[in-house]
């Protein structure tokens, strides 16, 4: 099995949502600081402009760095107070010139002030630089923290745009891999869109200790014949061994060119049925319809695949739940199968990307677009970040559980039965 398509794949489909973000960004005037796909430490990474383009050596995600997804507060200069409080490394004069500088800078944040706050927070890293008894890692964390709240204040930033930008940004991932997925199954309803695989009357393998194997079948072995009667498909295989009601029957099979006979082989009854026990090889087929019933019949395919999710959910629960590994696996068996195959679950998964990340839930980006509803609601105030931070920490929980969920299963059917 070649895993390196469906890596790529994936990667592919996570390009296209980060490029949604990206592109939408650009559009609408936001500052796009990084767009990656992966996640850091970099592998590769560009400077181009004001945007680092870059590939993490993580590849599960990527993200792009808008900046000022919150609105600044006074919290977020937790480490200039951190400082202050172990100040007894400081000069006294200086600890007060500093404890001064940041009741300001935090005034003028905590009364929307941010443009006079930026300059202001620059003028108190450059002070704390300045001072002697600050330690290097003090310095390095209050700098960090500084930079993070001036990068914050941008006025291309994402909270100080609109509530509609807001939504076209967030939104632009999602739409993304639905939009690809649409494409996709268009084109497929053209080329050849993939059918359920059909067995053959070809021997793909035998199950040990069971009739066929002991009886001397092999694999690629054509049944052509059971007990005289001419076989020219599966079914016909299936319907003669069940209704044989474990009486012994005859296989003719073209071995290599070659007619060979055998048995009586008596077949033994499981799940139900009667079985020889083989497996039967299968054939690939496409169908396909005329360009202009390709679009809806694209659409009918989305439907197919979200009522097929739904009805999946519901009737096995978590246990129809994927992984990144499951995910990998099924897509390179897919591709072993054929291209049509492979590229209809890529359709899948893109649509089932754009679907998920649609979700009420931080920090998918149906979390983000609720928030931006929710400010509409209560009249253009914000959440508090307070607020922010604990329904992030449930949505990361709930993400991070169906991630695990996900593996163990990918884990569990890896392992042989």
């Amino acid at each position: 099995m070649n895993y390196i398509i469906p890596i790529l794949g994936l990667l592919g489909l996570v390009f296209l949502h980060e490029l949604g973000h990206f592109t939408a960004a650009k559009r609408t005037g936001m500052r796009a600081l990084k767009f990656y796909v992966g996640f850091p430490p970099p592998l590769a990474r560009k400077q181009v402009g004001e945007t680092e383009y870059g590939i993490g050596v993580v590849p599960l995600g990527g993200f792009v760095k808008i900046p000022g997804m919150l609105r600044p507060e006074p919290s977020d200069l937790w480490a200039v107070e951190d400082l202050l409080h172990r100040s007894e490394s400081l000069p006294p004069e200086r600890a007060s010139e500093i404890g001064i500088a940041y009741d300001r800078l935090a005034q003028l944040v905590a009364q929307g002030r941010v443009d006079e706050a930026a300059p202001a927070a620059g003028d108190l890293s450059r002070m704390i630089d300045e001072t002697e008894g600050v330690t290097d890692a003090d310095r390095r964390r209050v700098n960090r923290c500084l930079s993070r709240f001036v990068e914050s204040t941008d006025r291309r930033g994402y909270w100080r745009s609109s509530r509609s930008k807001r939504l076209i940004v967030i939104g632009a991932g999602p739409f993304a891999n639905i939009l690809f997925a649409f494409l996709l199954l268009t084109a497929l309803a053209v080329t050849g869109l993939p059918q359920p695989l059909q067995p053959t009357a070809v021997v793909a393998g035998l199950e040990k200790g069971l009739p066929a194997q002991k009886a001397g079948l092999r694999a690629h072995d054509r049944i052509v014949a059971i007990d005289g009667h001419p076989i020219t498909g599966f079914d016909q295989v299936r319907a003669l061994i069940s209704t044989s009601g474990g009486h012994p029957v005859s296989l003719t099979v073209r071995r290599n060119g070659t007619t060979v006979h055998l048995g009586p082989i008596t077949p033994v009854k499981q799940g139900g049925r009667y079985i020889v026990g083989f497996l039967p090889d299968v054939i690939a087929t496409t169908r396909s319809v005329p360009v202009w019933e390709a679009p809806g019949e694209g659409l009918s395919q989305m439907w197919t695949m979200i009522s097929g999710s739904v009805t999946g959910i519901r009737s096995q629960g978590t246990s129809s739940l994927s992984g990144p590994v499951g995910i990998v696996r099924v897509s390179a068996s897919a591709a072993d199968t054929g291209a049509p195959y492979y590229l209809w679950l890529l359709a899948y998964i893109s649509l089932s990307l754009g679907i998920l990340n649609l979700l009420p839930f931080l920090p998918l980006d149906g979390g983000h677009i609720l928030l931006v509803v929710l400010e509409k609601i209560r009249g253009g105030r914000a959440l508090s970040r307070a607020t922010f931070e604990r329904v992030s920490m449930a949505g990361i929980a709930l993400v991070l559980f169906l991630f695990l969920f996900g593996l163990h299963n990918d884990l569990l059917g890896a392992q042989p039965r």
